[in-house]
């Protein structure tokens, strides 16, 4: 695991493994922070109360089997928008104990809000930005009704703005040519 060789994935790309499970899996809620300008251009033909992702080949959704969540304790960068979440998973999804490597049997994930997927943006002090799903079963549910969906609209919206953007070599580029 990358924690066990102090590189968090949460440091990284904002969300890290919380859970794992054989049930059902579920779509996302849009949060507060979805509504950031920083963030329109995901969000671009999805309705503000739409689940996103109740549907898929996996588990019947896109957050689903292994999930992961922002938690700004383990290294999730500060400014993290947490756009989307997942929640309600049977009890086939036990917590990942990190300290133990174990997974906590005890609890009801029904019960426990640690046991999420969260869809989250950040940008990075070198004009970068970090996009993730949380889940595995996010490229599950792409095709759904042909790729008509909201799970292939928002990596679409993502993807797109992404390759607009300068990247530092074409910033440097355009500072030598004039």
């Amino acid at each position: 695991r990358w924690m066990d060789r102090g590189r968090d994935p949460q440091k990284l790309v904002g969300v890290g493994f919380c859970a794992q499970g054989g049930g059902p899996a579920t779509g996302y809620v849009r949060m507060k922070d979805s509504e950031d300008p920083r963030v329109d251009f995901i969000f671009q033909g999805i309705g503000r109360d739409e689940t996103i992702g109740d549907f898929g080949l996996k588990q019947g959704g896109a957050a689903g089997d292994e999930v992961d969540r922002a938690d700004f304790a383990r290294g999730t960068p500060a400014g993290t928008l947490v756009l989307a979440t997942s929640t309600g998973y049977d009890e086939s999804y036990p917590l990942l104990i990190v300290e133990d490597d174990a997974m906590e049997d005890r609890r009801d994930s029904l019960r426990m809000p640690e046991v999420r997927a969260d869809m989250t943006y950040f940008e990075t002090p070198a004009r970068g930005s970090c996009f993730s799903v949380g889940s595995i079963n996010w490229s599950a549910s792409l095709s759904h009704a042909d790729y008509n969906n909201n799970v292939s609209r928002i990596t679409k919206n993502v993807i797109d703005e992404f390759l607009r953007r300068p990247t530092p070599a074409t910033m440097e580029t355009k500072k030598t040519d004039g």
